[in-house]
């Protein structure tokens, strides 16, 4: 319900019947929709997921998992992720964000001047909503499209393509002999994508 709000907050497509009793502020907390909660994604070494928060409306039990995929009976994917560009905490945890605040995080945090940040490739394939998560939530698709076009924004397809061209470039230089790095050096390096314009 609150994913609702944010997205179509950020989209500026409220419906015109929306809640009343509190207003999305600028970064929002994926259970509240206000600011000023603190929640913190920590990974298991055997895999498993933990959600800390300081938000009185915290879900302890969340199935982090399934609330990441899009289903039509639970449409919204808003969850915790990590943010590979920030800093890690002194603890070394790596700073958390809400997936519908990453753009605006990124932007804020991570932009220099006009110039956007370069996106890994795998955070922007975690931050990405699909048209038809969007329209679930109750985001028209000219709204969506509207959106990406202004924001540069790739679109499902786009992603995809982005994705399948990165790992032909790899495998074509993985094909060449190279006497500075050795193949699996190369495949540990962070691939880096700008949002494309």
């Amino acid at each position: 319900h609150v994913g609702g709000h944010i997205l179509r907050t950020f989209r500026e497509s409220d419906a015109p019947d929306e809640c009343t009793l509190q207003s999305v502020e600028d970064n929002p907390c994926g259970f509240c929709g206000l600011d000023g909660c603190l929640t913190q994604l920590l990974e298991k070494k055997g895999g498993g997921i933990i959600i800390t928060s300081n938000c009185k409306y915290h879900y302890a039990q969340m199935q982090y998992k399934a609330a990441a995929k899009f289903s039509k009976s639970s449409p919204c994917t808003n969850v915790p992720i990590h943010c590979p560009i920030c800093p890690t905490s002194v603890s070394k945890s790596p700073q958390t964000i809400w997936k519908y605040n990453a753009l605006l995080h990124l932007i804020s945090e991570h932009s220099t001047g006009f110039t956007p940040p370069k996106i890994p490739r795998q955070l922007l394939s975690h931050i990405h909503i699909t048209k038809e998560e969007e329209n679930a939530l109750g985001v028209k698709e000219e709204v969506t499209v509207a959106w990406r076009e202004e924001h540069n924004i790739p679109g499902t397809e786009n992603l995809l393509e982005m994705i399948q061209a990165e790992e032909m470039q790899k495998r074509g230089r993985s094909d060449t002999a190279s006497t500075v790095l050795s193949d699996s050096h190369d495949q540990k390096r962070a691939r880096i994508y700008a949002i494309p314009e």
